[in-house]
């Protein structure tokens, strides 16, 4: 690649890290190129609407054209299809099933799903729907929404108890939720079936909001402390490998309300 379109990508990438924008001595500060050099770059991008200037504060931000060609690359995703490789090997490295699960209405929807050689596996096929309050990737997806989503959604869902263990106290949610945002995974042991246990990591889109969950459910005669945090760390990779591929920045995401 020739150093002047190193140098724009370069430049594009940290103006676009940046909330607020930069100035040319910024830009030129932080990737230790020459102010002649950035001048002449700065130029171009903007003459192409890749970069826009404040006449007035003289800082770069991010043009039209950025937004134009991401809004192409987004409308061309495919969730499904780029999420299939990633839940095959999430399924081969944890030998249990592995899902995809997005928020439907006020439900959870399985779209991609990869099951285990084992003979006892749970058993919930694409297209099954289940509760987002009573299961691991419902949860994952609702400790992600906003404050005014939550409200709604608990107001518009009767929390009925499914098992002995079904959390059905909207305040006992809400603490669950809490904790869920502040370690990137969520648990269910038995809240929706009395005998399955299931792990889920949060799906996050290019704006990082919460699109989907990836997770795996499993009997509870299999679950062990050693076996859940290999399925853990598989899953936050998964999740965070999908969340890369469709647009997210891990640096703009934070786990904190």
């Amino acid at each position: 690649m020739p150093r002047s379109a190193d140098r724009a990508f370069e430049i594009l990438e940290i103006i676009g890290a940046s909330k607020k924008g930069l100035k040319h001595g910024e830009i030129s500060q932080a990737l230790n190129i020459p102010k002649s050099s950035v001048s002449k770059l700065l130029a171009s991008l903007v003459a192409r609407d890749y970069l826009v200037i404040d006449t007035l504060t003289r800082v770069y931000s991010i043009g039209p054209q950025v937004l134009s060609l991401a809004n192409s690359y987004l409308a061309g995703l495919d969730i499904v299809h780029i999420a299939q490789p990633i839940i095959w090997k999430a399924m081969r490295e944890t030998d249990e099933s592995a899902s995809l699960m997005i928020k439907s209405g006020d439900e959870g929807l399985i779209v991609c799903k990869e099951e285990s050689p084992h003979i006892v596996i749970a058993r919930l096929s694409i297209g099954a729907r289940v509760p987002l309050y009573a299961s691991a990737g419902g949860k994952a997806i609702l400790a992600f929404l906003s404050s005014e989503e939550v409200d709604h959604y608990l107001s518009s869902v009767e929390l009925a108890p499914l098992t002995a263990t079904t959390i059905t106290n909207p305040d006992m949610l809400r603490r669950e939720l809490k904790l869920i945002r502040a370690r990137g995974l969520a648990h269910c042991n038995g809240e929706q079936f009395e005998d399955l246990f299931s792990i889920a990591a949060p799906v996050f889109g290019w704006d990082s909001r919460v699109v989907a969950s990836v997770g795996t459910p499993f009997p509870r005669i299999r679950s062990n402390t050693q076996r859940e945090r290999v399925i853990e760390d598989v899953l936050r990779k998964s999740s965070a490998e999908l969340s890369r591929k469709l647009g997210l920045r891990w640096n703009s995401l934070s786990f904190r309300r």
